[in-house]
């Protein structure tokens, strides 16, 4: 197994500092994207920033290599087309239409698409509150969707916009599941690790993309956005949370990710200057409250659910739960 981060202090005031600043971290990541989105094509910029996040994220594949973990790098390959491509790709486009609020709160209905898949493809079985829940969540998301952009005030390329993202979000959650007993016989971080780079071998095709061009326009902010989503969202990101899963009970560090939607939102008002609109608080209300009434547990629950968090930011972290 991979060494765990090591810090000066234990127990759960290093975990929940550790979970707070992952939340902080993922909950800022469609903010820089939109930022950098709007000077820097997707591909290139996602070639930029997968790369440098492969080569951290390098030293933590090594269990992968050695056997018996050898065995699971086919399914490891298709899990990272699911969440470096599948997911990263169609978002990452989406936010050049598509303010970062919105996007945070889109983003937010992943553990919605988890279930639905999971009742899907694995037979699991989703009792009628979270099927409820559910769709409480997605009516949040058409909310966020309409009416203006259904309008005749809205923008195609808007609607193109909340459907990229809310794709992508899909593919994250297929991501998770595929992920999911990957990352119990290979170990979480391992897992996380080992999809991230070869997910993001997919990218190294459209290196041409990146031109010293580009490159020399972009300002410092964007440079230090790059970093941030590079080494930040997917190195720094995963390895917190790794640390909160490990020192916190598991309902206790799933409370923590309902903070990441609002500190995108937070993020992209005080930033970039986005306006809160009545469409915006509505769905986003409808979106955390539909999810905490899918995945909360019920009064005749004995466990909560799995990892007690949000499914879909199970991959990003350690085990239990996915995002």
């Amino acid at each position: 197994m991979v060494p765990r981060a090591r810090v000066a202090t234990t127990g759960p005031r290093a975990g929940t500092g550790a979970g707070l600043a992952a939340v902080v971290i993922w909950g800022m990541a469609p903010v820089a994207t939109r930022a950098l989105v709007l000077q820097l094509a997707p591909l290139p910029l996602l070639v930029i920033r997968m790369g440098v996040a492969a080569v951290a994220l390098l030293p933590w594949c090594a269990p992968v290599l050695r056997a018996p973990g050898r065995q699971y790098i086919p399914r490891l390959i298709v899990a990272g087309l699911l969440g470096m491509v599948g997911y990263n790709l169609p978002v990452t486009i989406g936010l050049q239409w598509v303010p970062a609020s919105t996007a945070g709160l889109i983003l937010a209905s992943e553990p919605v698409w988890l279930l639905l898949l999971a009742a899907a493809f694995l037979g699991e079985r989703v009792s009628r509150r979270s099927w409820a829940g559910a769709a409480v969540a997605l009516a949040g998301v058409a909310v966020l969707a309409g009416p203006g952009v259904l309008s005749s005030r809205g923008s195609a390329r808007e609607l193109a916009g909340v459907s990229l993202i809310a794709l992508g979000t899909l593919f994250f959650a297929a991501y998770t599941l595929m992920l999911r007993p990957l990352s119990r016989a290979c170990g979480p971080v391992p897992a996380t690790a080992a999809s991230t780079v070869a997910g993001s071998v997919f990218y190294a095709a459209f290196a041409a993309t990146v031109t010293p061009g580009q490159l020399e326009r972009l300002p410092a902010a964007a440079w230090g956005e790059l970093a941030f989503l590079a080494l930040g969202s997917n190195v720094l990101g995963m390895l917190a949370w790794n640390l909160a899963v490990v020192r916190l009970p598991g309902p206790r560090a799933g409370l923590l990710l309902y903070l990441e939607p609002l500190v995108s939102v937070a993020g992209a008002v005080v930033l970039l200057g986005e306006r809160l609109s009545a469409e915006l608080v509505a769905g986003g209300i409808l979106i955390l409250g539909g999810i905490a009434a899918t995945w909360a547990p019920g009064p005749r629950d004995k466990d909560p659910p799995p990892t007690g968090t949000p499914v879909g930011h199970q991959p990003r972290s350690i085990a239990p739960p996915d995002s």
